[in-house]
C-alpha cells in the first residue's frame, strides 16, 4: 500500500508554495531521508519540482525524472502545484489522501504529518543523517 506524500518549497520572494505528489514511501524513514541525503540544496530542490507529481523518490535526480507521471505516463498536467497558503496546500494533499508533507523552507526540510483533523511537525529531524 502506498504511503503518499507531496514535496513543496516554500519561496519567500514570492510569499508561495511550489509543490509535488508523490505515491511511493512518503513516511520519514522513505522520502523523508531520501529528501534529507540528496536533495539539501535550492537548486536541487527546484529541479525535482520541475519533474511534477512523481511515482517515487530516489537518490538520483534522473532516476525520479524517469519516474514522474509525465515521463512514465505522458501525463502533462502532473505538473507542480502553486499556493498562496499553506493551509491550501495541506487540504489540497489531504483530499488525495497524503500521509505526509515535506517543505524546504529556507535551507531546511520540515516534515509534517498529515492528520484528517490537524497537522503534527514531525519531531524527527530531517536535518541530521542517522
Amino acid at each position: 500500500m502506498a504511503t503518499r506524500s507531496f514535496i513543496a518549497k516554500y519561496d519567500y520572494l514570492r510569499d508561495e508554495y511550489t509543490a509535488i505528489y508523490c505515491h511511493w514511501d512518503g513516511y520519514p524513514s522513505g522520502v523523508g531521508t531520501t529528501l534529507r541525503d540528496h536533495y539539501n540544496s535550492a537548486g536541487q530542490v527546484d529541479t525535482l519540482l520541475t519533474y511534477g507529481d512523481i511515482s517515487s523518490l530516489r537518490e538520483d535526480t534522473n532516476a525520479t525524472k524517469a519516474d514522474s507521471y509525465q515521463v512514465m505516463q505522458g501525463d502533462k498536467d502532473a505538473v507542480a502545484v502553486t499556493f498562496k497558503y499553506f493551509s491550501q496546500m495541506v487540504e489540497h494533499y489531504r483530499r488525495i489522501n497524503c500521509e505526509y508533507g515535506y517543505v524546504w523552507n529556507q535551507g531546511l526540510w520540515e516534515c509534517y504529518e498529515l492528520d484528517p483533523v490537524r497537522i503534527d511537525l514531525y519531531a524527527e529531524n530531517l536535518q541530521t543523517a542517522s
